[in-house]
């Protein structure tokens, strides 16, 4: 974990460093600040039953700095977001102020133009339980870190043909030594061979292999897992304004605790772009799979995710943007570490809209609201539901 604060410390140095390197409006690095209050109806994300904590609200006030970078050079881009975040809550027994810092890097080079080199990461700091819409879940209330990598090298073997070899790199980390069972890392690398067969369309042949670690686990909660991927896929343009994107294959997930056999199921995954106006966008999203368990003592789980989300700009000066997510994960008591434990469905809704007002140049108003369900037969999980609004100023520095 130590990689990963240093990681922190350079981009808060950097954030303290951009304003002597922002010399104008055209400057490639900008500092934003956000103000926003707040109010949450379920701060402990619980249900209310007896022996859980009473549901209670509070309302909050939400310091956010934002630091962007945006590089261009011939060959190179650099695009970093860094949000350290400062919250704090008027009605909470805990800790009444959490800290969460969140990281976005995109880097690309072309070495030619035949050979280009994609880098992206993606670093969430945060401190409690969260349904999140990266597609994690982090259970434990403890410190934690969550971070994805990810790295493809493309090669143009011929104008209509491509190779992309890639890599990833996937960490969920607690603080404290008691959520050890549940630190994971995730190591993926893969093949994808792109063929155009006309201007419209594209057709993929994708392989990968997956090793899943839970290195601070004890023996007895062994999940470790290796994963084969091989598949097919198909990228087409029904028209300028509508594009869609269609994988499916097979996976074969391996276990290390040799008393579970192996699993071999379909997957797939599909996403639709459509935009109908120059001020309007439109996109959709569905997959499943086998899945890292959200769930200490169940090895995997079969998962089934949709999305939908819809910007619109209504002026120049007036913005919109809702999004939806929902997903299923079904755990099977034949993986499960526990024999008492049975089959069970968990079902998570999240939703959200904000709304955007451009004062002039620099200001912005908006509001926003945030709905979060978490459905669970799951034993000793708690279901509950969330509500939270907010308001808020957004400043440029520069």
């Amino acid at each position: 974990m130590k990689h990963i604060r240093l990681f922190i410390v350079a981009g808060l140095l950097l954030a303290l460093a951009a304003p002597a390197m922002a010399a104008s409006a055209e400057s490639p690095f900008h500092l934003n600040n956000r103000l926003r209050l707040g109010y949450d109806d379920n701060i402990y994300q619980s249900d209310g039953a007896e022996g859980r904590p009473d549901q209670e609200s509070s309302f909050r006030i939400i310091e956010e700095l934002e630091m962007l970078v945006n590089l261009n050079l011939e060959r190179t881009y650099l695009g970093l977001r860094y949000r350290p975040s400062l919250i704090w809550y008027e009605n909470r027994d805990t800790e009444d102020t959490d800290l969460l810092n969140d990281l976005d890097l995109n880097f690309s080079h072309n070495f030619s133009p035949s050979l280009v080199l994609a880098i992206s990461d993606s670093l969430r700091s945060g401190q409690l339980p969260e349904l999140q819409n990266e597609g994690y879940v982090v259970r434990q209330e403890d410190d934690n870190i969550y971070n994805s990598a990810l790295a493809t090298l493309s090669y143009n073997l011929r104008p209509e043909t491509r190779i992309d070899v890639s890599g990833r790199h996937i960490l969920l980390q607690y603080d404290d030594e008691v959520n050890d069972n549940n630190n994971y890392y995730s190591v993926v690398g893969g093949l994808t061979l792109r063929q155009q067969l006309a201007s419209l369309t594209t057709v993929m042949l994708d392989g990968r292999y997956q090793s899943l670690v839970y290195g601070d686990a004890t023996e007895d909660n062994n999940r470790d897992a290796e994963t084969l991927y091989a598949g097919a896929g198909l990228e087409q343009t029904f028209s300028p304004q509508l594009l869609g994107t269609l994988r499916a294959g097979v996976e074969n997930r391996m276990y290390d605790d040799d008393t579970f056999d192996d699993e071999t199921q379909p997957y797939g995954e599909v996403s639709m772009t459509f935009l109908p106006s120059p001020k309007t966008r439109i996109t959709g999203a569905a997959s499943y799979s086998i899945y890292e368990s959200d769930v200490e003592r169940y090895m995997s789980q079969d998962r089934t995710y949709l999305s939908l989300s819809l910007a619109h700009d209504f002026t120049a000066k007036w913005s919109f943007y809702v999004s939806g997510a929902y997903t299923l994960s079904g755990y099977e008591a034949d993986y499960a570490l526990d024999a008492g434990l049975e089959d069970a469905d968990e079902e998570s809704f999240l939703v959200s809209a904000r709304v955007t007002y451009r004062v002039n140049r620099i200001n912005w108003l908006e509001a926003g609201w945030q709905y979060v369900e978490l459905d669970s037969d799951v034993a000793n999980r708690v279901s509950y539901d969330r509500n939270r609004f907010d308001v808020g100023w957004k400043i440029q520095l520069f």
